[in-house]
């Protein structure tokens, strides 16, 4: 099977990109050169549909954003726009008009995080740009594409020197930092949601799936999880509001939420938190 993954320069593509490419041809398509990039190209411009049309994909896999996160997108919001729905906008229809599928990597920042109850079913209400924007994506795809798979993931995390997901940050950490106690969620390891695209691809599943861990806690709490695994000192963690932070944008802080539907469907054991902190420092 050909499969495109746009976005292959990023922390999710790259990882994406050598988990299929074992049993696929993959090509990655990303702005930036990087080991996974096989053709650099900008996917807000119109030629992307040239290059689908050469490389003639089965599979779309969406998963670029701007790296920058969401405090970047809520004072950046044109260029945002720009590159998440032109970009979008774009591959979706090529994918429409040549029938493919399609599978986009959203977030669980569509929701308000008020409940912490949120699943499938749940009202969609983002509280900052980002959310917002990745709320339109998920309508662009299902309102356009025929055979969509949406994913929704949160706090993804894995081992990437030169990272800046949540688990390097903690790693990395070499001065105090201040870590809210109070927002919620289900963090995902990167190999769960490989795990889960695959799961997608094979199974043929359309529809929408939140694709989160099983386990949920406050990034205080998780970070407490990394520091017994990778021996770091407590002391450099201080517990506080999301409030103190003073964060850009705003975050959904109640934001647990339930991935039974696809880990059901896929018959897939989640592995504890701990279980993947301890697997990814053996090296596993």
């Amino acid at each position: 099977m050909n499969i495109a993954i746009i976005g292959s320069s990023g922390f999710v593509g790259m990882n994406l990109f050598y988990k299929l490419a074992k049993k696929h041809k993959v090509y990655g398509i990303s702005r930036t050169k990087s080991a996974t990039t096989t053709n650099q190209a900008d996917i807000t411009h119109k030629e992307i549909g040239d290059l689908l049309s050469r490389i003639k994909p089965d599979i779309i896999i969406h998963s670029a954003k701007l790296r920058e996160g969401a405090d970047y997108y809520e004072t950046h919001k044109e260029e945002a726009e720009r590159v998440e729905i032109r970009g979008a906008m774009n591959l979706v229809e090529w994918t429409a008009k040549y029938n493919k599928k399609f599978i986009l990597i959203s977030t669980d920042y569509v929701y308000e995080g008020k409940t912490n109850n949120y699943d499938e079913s749940s009202e969609t209400r983002p509280v900052n740009f980002y959310g917002l924007l990745k709320l339109k994506l998920e309508e662009i795809v299902s309102q356009n594409v025929k055979d969509y798979a949406i994913l929704r993931p949160t706090v993804i995390f894995g081992y990437l020197p030169g990272d800046t997901n949540f688990l390097m940050q903690i790693i990395n950490a070499k001065e105090k930092r201040r870590i809210p106690h109070d927002q919620i969620s289900n963090p995902t390891d990167i190999r769960i949601l490989c795990d889960y695209v695959d799961g997608v691809i094979k199974k043929e599943a359309k529809g929408l799936y939140v694709a989160t861990g099983e386990e949920s806690l406050s990034r205080y709490e998780f970070t407490q999880k990394i520091a017994k695994v990778f021996n770091k000192d407590m002391g450099l963690f201080q517990p506080v509001s999301t409030e103190e932070l003073n964060p850009i944008a705003k975050r959904p802080l109640k934001n647990r939420t339930d991935s039974s539907k696809i880990r059901n469907y896929l018959n897939y054991n989640c592995p504890r938190i701990s279980d993947s902190l301890i697997s990814i420092k053996e090296g596993g």
